[in-house]
């Protein structure tokens, strides 16, 4: 043996629970001992840990780090406990070992021998397709066996019993596990719910309440989040009807930065959306509301959130909520710069894109486009809305040309009523379900099976068309009340005082008539939501201004 040689160890468990019962530990004691053993040394930095994360995937810090150190020469030998603690896939097995083979690594498994013949390689290659066939089997096995559940009303299935109650495991005499109540957390429930449906208060309120009397959390904090009593409010658990499968898993997102408090490298390889409330299945549990007041509270938390759209102190830009950017695509802000650090004494502001700002994307900008001043593009956006407002009878022709457009749409589509396409569109889902299992079963023959199935998408897809068309014409008639309306509304009252009008009604004008404004890096397009003339606009209701807008001042990351 040679002392001289650069030893490693990998070691890696797949849950937070393993890495928390110390699961993984037992694997280093087990890598020392054998490199001991083996009468090699093992350097302190050359342990290679990942700890709560899957094997199916290889973003995975430590296991990138042992790659970058092996990619410079720093490894000769590469202890590991077994073939899937390095990947539960083959592919990526294989792979690895490739790699470190190049490089001119030993790997040695604690369980298995590697060899140099053609049959010890396929028996890895072997183990390695087991590992990832029976990881596979588990999960099938576990999804089937908690729907099941789910399905007969057991509520083990479910995580951790919420704020309320307390979780009772099932029983050695039969008696099934259960949700009871537990009566001091169960009052603080119904106050917050009361608070919230009857008193009308905010989330915010209710959260100062709780801190100030000092009521504790699930986790025994006295400071309560906001999103922690927006979860309890959105839990259906406590009008007695639990829910399973609110969640499932996907493919992993591509995102464009790390959420924050979040690692730059996820532990997950998939990511998690949110299911339609009707697949949820319902689990029967103690109440500790009403269905009534629950509802309520429902209804009181989406007026909440309409109303917080516009915070207290008001729009601070005229234009806020409106300015994109024309090649990033994300929204402009607006950003004060205060007395003391401008050059004069009065305080000015931009337009600022966020996708300037560094600091929201890990330090690297994706976008370069220019900030402006706002109240040169205030100015220019309202001489363009004044200029349109003077001159109704151009909000008449529109009216009436909308109308016609809408007359023509209404005919062509004067039997597509929304609810009863979607009726017909359940109808056939159900049949194609049945025609499925049909055939799997053995009831059809495939020369039965392929033409029917094909008959069925077809129509599908045509309902499917007919129902998006319904919604457009639906979508049409109220984007025609909402904005002709108001307009004509707003063209009479300030007529004649156009301008000497307040900020708040400029706002009110121009969020009726202006769809957006898009700024590019030499000209600025504002979207009507109708058509103005030819002498007022480009094209299709976009009036374009070029010229040197793009008034900017020094930018930091």
């Amino acid at each position: 043996m040679s002392n001289n040689r650069m030893v490693a160890l990998y070691a890696r468990v797949s849950s937070d629970q393993q890495a928390k019962n110390n699961n993984v530990d037992s694997q280093i004691d087990l890598l020392k001992a054998k490199i001991e053993a083996d009468g090699e040394t093992l350097i302190e930095d050359m342990m290679f840990v990942d700890a709560g994360i899957s094997g199916a995937t290889l973003i995975r810090p430590q296991l990138e780090r042992l790659r970058d150190t092996a990619s410079l020469g720093g490894i000769d030998l590469l202890y590991i406990l077994a073939p899937d603690r390095l990947s539960r896939k083959y592919a990526h097995q294989a792979l690895l070992m490739e790699e470190f083979a190049d490089i001119g690594i030993q790997v040695r498994f604690l369980n298995h021998d590697i060899g140099t013949t053609p049959e010890d390689e396929m028996l890895l290659q072997m183990q390695g397709m087991f590992a990832e066939y029976e990881r596979a089997k588990i999960m099938e096995r576990n999804r089937r066996g908690k729907l099941h559940r789910a399905k007969g009303g057991s509520v083990n299935v479910l995580s951790n019993a919420p704020f309320g109650y307390r979780y009772i495991r099932k029983q050695q005499d039969g008696q099934a596990a259960q949700y009871i109540i537990n009566l001091h957390q169960a009052t603080t429930v119904r106050q917050i719910f009361q608070w919230i449906g009857e008193e009308r208060l905010s989330i915010g309120e209710v959260s100062r309440r709780l801190s100030n009397a000092g009521i504790e959390t699930q986790t025994g904090k006295t400071s309560w989040d906001r999103s922690v009593i927006w979860g309890m409010l959105q839990n259906p658990a406590y009008m007695g009807r639990a829910a399973f499968g609110k969640t499932k898993t996907t493919e992993r997102r591509n995102i464009i930065r790390p959420q924050k408090h979040s690692a730059e490298t996820p532990k997950k390889p998939y990511s998690v959306e949110k299911v339609n409330r009707e697949d949820w299945i319902e689990i029967a549990v103690p109440a500790l509301v009403s269905e009534a007041l629950f509802l309520t509270v429902q209804e009181q938390l989406e007026e909440n959130r309409k109303q917080a759209r516009q915070r207290r102190r008001g729009a601070a830009h005229l234009l806020q909520g409106l300015v994109v950017c024309g090649h990033c695509h994300y929204a402009y802000y607006g950003k004060k710069i205060s007395p003391s650090s401008a050059k004069g004494k009065k305080a000015y502001a931009y337009y600022r894109c966020i996708g300037t700002d560094g600091y929201r994307f890990g330090g690297q900008r994706i976008c370069d486009n220019k900030q402006i001043r706002t109240e040169r593009l205030d100015e220019i956006v309202w001489q363009q809305v004044v200029e349109l407002l003077k001159h109704p009878e151009r909000l008449e022709k529109e009216h009436e040309r909308r109308l016609d457009l809408l007359q023509q749409d209404k005919k062509v589509n004067n039997n597509d009523d929304t609810i009863t396409l979607k009726k017909q569109k359940n109808s056939l889902d159900k049949g194609q379900s049945r025609l499925i299992d049909s055939y799997a079963e053995g009831l059809i023959d495939k020369e039965d099976f392929e033409p029917k199935i094909r008959q069925l998408k077809s129509k599908i897809q045509q309902i499917n068309q007919q129902i998006e068309a319904c919604q457009h014409h639906e979508v049409n008639q109220m984007e025609l009340f909402l904005v002709v309306s108001r307009l004509e509304e707003f063209a009479k009252t300030v007529a004649g005082s156009l301008d000497n009008i307040d900020f708040n009604s400029q706002r009110e004008i121009i969020r009726a008539l202006v769809k957006r404004v898009e700024i590019y890096k030499e000209e600025v397009n504002i979207v009507f939501r109708i058509e103005p003339q030819n002498d007022l606009s480009g094209n299709n209701g976009i009036s374009t201004i070029k010229g040197k807008l793009m008034q900017h001042c020094k930018r930091s990351s």
